[in-house]
């Protein structure tokens, strides 16, 4: 009955046997891995942004946050084995008390404070099972720390964004709030390419919580962000705002600009603002500075735009620069329709070389009504007037340009000298970038490729180029601007010893929003240089000064700012000669 008793007892514990080992194994094994098994997210960087020449204006700084279990340091006193490093084989017994010191010994606390967070913990809860022992630490401690294998301490990462140079590109480079999730400028419209994806991995821990050695595993490797460079300078970036906020407060103006354009790529190389939020404290300034206003705020650009009459009257072969017109100070070409000069003058007889020196609103309209309202307004979209750019920022501003259908009678005319219409200063850099460029429009851009960590690098399409005018009508362009910035009325602010400058002052009425237009102007001044093979487009624009001369600051502005390309691009002097084209009457007053 002993025997007969003994084996049904072993046949029981067999059935038993097979059943969790064979039967029901693989369900258990499933269950009890969900109760043991702990997924942690490995978390990924997020991607720099650089300039042109790889400094970085973005980067993420990566810190940890080191954490221990109370009850777990307290259980059998904390008691735990490692492998015995010095002697190369075995394990040693370390007590809660070494490991306190040990840790102190990395994050610059002692042990003894160590100790008062776990006992402090534990006098609020003896199962507490969380305590910060330090938050923040750097890579080179996290590794010190895992080098401990302490069991009851555990390690979080901590990402933030932060921007080495400050305020110096801000505008551009925008931000990211909490959590890196991007809020403006390139960090928003390039977060596909920045942002990384998040991997993971599982460990086992046992039912005192504390984590099975051996028993990690990675699931999902982490993804990296790849970089963005721009193709902004970071020096020339900083000059460029120092310029314009230095005059922006000598003539007390309520905003400035200033961008300088590569002609040949249409590379923006600086785009600064007054006034530019720092990344870093994003609070410090108004909400509407802490977006590319070079991009999303368009304002009418005035006698800037008469470039683009006289370049496509000369396109057309309707005239040339050399071409006369009798122009008094005030004109009214129809019923309903009329403008003046901007300075009082009797018939003056003048070339549309003259016309572009003396910025004369109603020279300019005389000749250009030669081409029909629909030749104009194609003149005007080609140069990309009304067509937001795709340089690689969030938002890009269109401007207002309305259609020729839409134009009543003044528009028609008041279009021809930069008036009814509007552009940034980004739109306004590439008219001129394309009369440098032989009449070859190039898209303007900012962000120059993404760069992933692993894979091919790519380039945005910033669009296609466009031939807007003839080499020979951009060439004869040059030559009238040439002339604007060697013999013109700001040839004593604009001139740089040894270099041919050429370019166009702008004034220009503003609405102000209840149907009529602001007493006050804002000022421009748009060129380039050498003119003998231009390389560079600059504008400045410098709006409503209270106490000061508006185009003496847009004009110093664009001084400042070449003399400062020429230094950081090792520009050679002008060869060639200058030959300056005949004005017509030349009047005293208009200066």
């Amino acid at each position: 009955m002993v025997f007969a008793i003994l084996v049904l007892v072993a046949l029981a514990f067999m059935v038993r046997l097979i059943d969790l080992q064979m039967i029901s194994a693989a369900a258990m094994n499933e269950e009890s891995h969900e109760k043991r098994a702990v997924p942690v997210t490995i978390p990924s960087v997020r991607g720099d942004i650089v300039d042109r020449n790889g400094n970085v204006l973005a980067t993420t700084d990566e810190r940890y946050d080191v954490q221990l279990s109370p009850k777990n340091a307290r259980l059998n006193k904390g008691v735990f084995t490692r492998p015995d490093v010095e002697r190369g084989a075995g394990t040693i017994e370390v007590t809660a008390d070494q490991a306190y010191a040990e840790i102190g010994s990395v994050t610059g606390q002692s042990g003894a404070e160590i100790k008062k967070i776990v006992d402090d913990a534990i006098d609020e809860n003896p199962k507490s099972d969380f305590a910060y022992v330090k938050r923040g630490v750097d890579l080179n401690q996290l590794q010190e720390l895992k080098e401990l294998q302490i069991p009851w301490l555990t390690f979080e990462s901590q990402h933030k964004r932060v921007y080495p140079n400050g305020a110096v590109g801000g505008n551009i480079v925008g931000f990211a709030g909490q959590d890196e999730v991007a809020q403006a400028g390139v960090e928003l419209s390039q977060d596909e390419c920045l942002a990384g994806e998040d991997g993971a991995e599982t460990y086992e821990r046992g039912a005192d919580g504390i984590q099975l050695p051996g028993s990690v595993v990675e699931t999902k490797k982490a993804q990296n962000g790849g970089t963005v460079e721009l193709t902004i300078d970071l020096d020339l970036q900083w000059a460029s705002q120092q310029i314009i906020n230095q005059q922006v407060d000598n003539v007390g103006a309520e905003y400035g600009y200033l961008v300088i354009m590569d002609a040949k790529t249409g590379e923006l190389v600086a785009v600064a603002e007054d006034g530019s939020v720092d990344p870093n404290d994003v609070g410090a300034v108004d909400g509407d500075r802490r977006n590319a206003r070079a991009f999303t705020s368009p304002y009418e650009p005035g006698s800037t735009f008469k470039v683009i009459t006289a370049a496509a009257l000369i396109d057309q072969g309707l005239a040339t620069p050399q071409s006369t017109v009798t122009a008094p100070d005030n004109w009214q070409p129809q019923s309903g329709v009329t403008f003046s000069d901007w300075f009082n003058h009797g018939p003056a007889n003048w070339t549309l070389t003259g016309t572009l020196v003396y910025s004369s609103n109603v020279g300019i309209s005389m000749l250009g009504s030669q081409m029909s309202p629909e030749t104009r307004y194609e003149y005007l979209k080609k140069f990309g007037v009304g067509q937001p750019t795709n340089a690689g920022m969030p938002l890009e501003d269109a401007g207002m340009f309305a259609d020729v259908a839409d134009w009543d009678a003044q528009t028609s005319y008041v279009t021809m000298f930069g008036q009814g219409l509007s552009s940034t200063i980004v739109q306004t850099a590439g008219v001129f970038q394309t009369i440098a460029n032989d009449g070859v429009r190039v898209p303007p851009s900012i962000v120059k490729k993404c760069d992933p960590p692993e894979g091919k690098a790519t380039a945005p399409d910033h669009g296609d180029d466009v031939t807007v005018i003839s080499p020979e009508a951009a060439a004869e362009t040059r030559k009238m601007l040439e002339t604007i910035g060697t013999d013109g009325l700001i040839k004593d602010m604009a001139a740089i010893p040894g270099y041919r400058i050429g370019g166009k002052t702008g004034t220009a009425e503003q609405s102000d929003g209840q149907g009529g237009y602001r007493t006050d102007f804002v000022y421009s001044f748009a060129g380039m240089f050498p003119m003998d093979d231009p390389q560079y487009v600059i504008v400045a624009t410098v709006a409503y000064p209270h106490g000061g001369d508006g185009t003496a600051a847009a004009v110093t502005a664009f001084h400042d700012a070449a003399e400062s390309t020429i230094r950081k691009f090792h520009i050679p002097p002008s060869t060639g000669k200058y030959e300056k084209l005949p004005i017509g009457d030349e009047l005293a007053s208009a200066g």
